[in-house]
């Protein structure tokens, strides 16, 4: 009998690959989230088309239970979209940046709204650690992503040009962990 990895086995083994990688600290919790997240990503038939920005007016303009769910729903597919979708948002009018701050707003609102108790495991704490190092999630999203779609020379083409373009530490530790020695050529005429 052949048996796979259920999908959140699979994105917790590539999360914990990438913050490994990354040497990026995070609790239990955090990791399972990050897992869980992309799995529900995976499995949603479609994303709403609805500006964030409208939705995070809608949130700040609702009760406290309906704002937990909007503000949960905002910071989730901000980290979905910096992470996985980091390279399509340089051609973009909004760029990671806004998706950055409106992550990380949304968790931060959200650790408040559970309360004070910071002590891990409570939300507030998984919470304000999103909210706190949600630029360091984006970058591991990115590596899954990146890991998840390398199966083809153009994909590692598109890893070295970014690495030649931005110097990313993340995307030499990919070439490098395909046995590719990033080198960068001068193009120059002498």
């Amino acid at each position: 009998m052949i048996t796979g990895l259920r999908p959140v086995e699979h994105f917790s083994e590539l999360v914990s690959t990438a913050m490994e990688h990354q040497n990026v600290a995070a609790g239990e919790l955090a990791r399972t989230y990050l897992s869980t997240l992309l799995c529900d990503f995976v499995t949603a038939e479609r994303l709403d088309d609805e500006p964030l920005a409208i939705r995070y007016l809608t949130a700040l303009g609702s009760g406290p239970a309906e704002q937990t769910l909007k503000f949960k729903q905002l910071g989730d597919l901000s980290l979905f979209i910096a992470g996985f979708f980091s390279d399509s948002l340089r051609r973009k009018i909004i760029d990671i940046d806004y998706y950055i701050v409106l992550g990380e707003s949304s968790y931060g609102r959200l650790a408040v709204l559970h309360g004070e108790t910071l002590a891990a495991p409570s939300p507030a704490a998984l919470f304000t650690e999103l909210a706190g190092k949600f630029k360091l999630f984006v970058s591991i999203l990115t590596e899954v992503s990146e890991r998840s779609r390398l199966t083809s020379a153009r994909d590692v083409l598109r890893v070295y040009e970014r690495w030649l373009r931005t110097g990313s530490p993340q995307a030499e530790r990919l070439l490098r962990d395909l046995g590719i020695d990033p080198v960068e050529i001068n193009t120059d005429p002498v």
